[in-house]
């Protein structure tokens, strides 16, 4: 048996040595020099695109030069809009009573001044009885040119003293006095002008003091409330002009100034909390939407490129540039955020040279549909 080992053994390995010598032929063979390996990059080229006069027409090609611009950039923070304290009313009862007559509901708008409701009260009553009888004694003692007079007129300020108390106003009062005997029921009034938005009572209802008939707001001016990040708050100041837009209204901007700047920071978040107050004149902003907040800068004359120039291609923005008369090649650029349809060219440009500034998509639609069909082409 060992015998027959000895005899195998150099045959075995002369079988492994041409199958090594066969593999590495026809790896050899089917190798590529023209493409590159697994671990290397693949070298790309700018792509061009041709179009004759007549397409560059139709696609309305456009070529401009590249130089500065008078921009007024913008910080865009996010935001909500919210109610105006300073507008918003929550109307209470000052006297208990009952609702005898509830003159608005949700939705009217009410005028400063207006009555809004009127109520049964006792004490409000007794009151009202104290000043007439004491406006009568003060009257009729002034005729009679009687010495009582001063006491009578001082029982006459403590009975519109009691009346004070109950929120009425020294106009108001002057006026009970010459109102018919079975006017007596409490008024209550709007203190502005604005909306109800809000009721909590019914004609009816027992109402104890302090408790709550109505709210009334007014949507004129609103608070819009921003969040500006941590790294963004030097360039944050009050008395600073913004612009609030809404996706509801995209031709519409709502104009206001950074009235207040938390001295806080978010720890949670880390931003500040900034305050705007914006006109809002037909009520387009309702609290709760939310808005883009943009904070004007100061104004910088920079490179920028029309927004509709670039375009997006394999996840890179891009310009094209005319090469020669109707060869056009793209190239990739950064630019900075947004402004009022102009980007900042960070790179990619340089001043003076000129790129397509109307019909770049038209140029990528050409492109994407030449790379495409190479594509196809490879593929089969």
């Amino acid at each position: 048996m060992p015998c027959l080992q000895l005899k195998f053994k150099p045959a075995a390995a002369l079988l492994m040595l041409a199958a090594l010598i066969l593999f590495n032929y026809c790896g050899q063979t089917n190798s590529s020099p023209d493409k590159a390996g697994p671990g290397e990059k693949e070298e790309h080229t700018s792509e061009q695109v041709s179009l004759s006069p007549e397409a560059m027409t139709m696609a309305g090609i456009k070529i401009m030069t590249l130089a500065p611009q008078p921009l007024q950039p913008e910080l865009l923070v996010p935001a909500e809009v919210v109610l105006n304290p300073r507008a918003y009313y929550r109307l209470t009862a000052r006297v208990p009573g009952r609702v005898e007559e509830l003159l608005v509901y949700q939705g009217d708008r009410v005028r400063p001044g207006q009555v809004v409701a009127r109520l049964f009260s006792l004490p409000f009553l007794e009151s009202l009885t104290e000043l007439r009888l004491a406006a009568e004694r003060l009257e009729k003692l002034t005729r009679l040119q009687s010495p009582q007079q001063e006491a009578a007129r001082a029982m006459l300020d403590s009975a519109r003293g009691k009346l004070r108390l109950l929120g009425l106003a020294n106009k108001e009062i002057d006026a009970l006095q010459s109102r018919p005997s079975d006017s007596s029921l409490y008024e209550i009034l709007s203190p502005a002008a604005g909306q109800v938005v809000a009721t909590s009572v019914y004609p009816g209802d027992t109402l104890e003091a302090g408790a709550v008939l109505m709210e009334i707001a007014s949507f004129d001016r609103v608070w819009i409330e921003g969040r500006v990040q941590e790294k963004d708050q030097a360039l944050v100041s009050v008395g600073q002009q913004a612009t609030a837009r809404s996706g509801a209204y995209p031709a519409e901007e709502f104009t206001g100034r950074v009235t207040f700047i938390s001295p806080v920071l978010d720890t949670a978040t880390r931003t500040l909390k900034v305050r705007v107050e914006a006109a809002n004149p037909v009520g387009r902003l309702k609290p709760g939407m939310y808005v883009d907040l943009a904070l004007s800068l100061p104004a910088r004359t920079i490179l920028a490129v029309p927004e509709e120039a670039v375009v997006e291609i394999n996840g890179r923005k891009t310009v094209f540039i005319q090469q020669a008369p109707g060869i056009f090649v793209s190239r990739e650029i950064k630019t900075g955020p947004p402004v009022k349809g102009w980007l900042p060219v960070i790179s990619g440009l340089d001043s003076g040279q000129e790129f397509v500034a109307a019909g770049a998509f038209m140029l990528k639609a050409e492109l994407l549909k030449h790379t495409l069909g190479e594509g196809e082409h490879h593929h089969d």
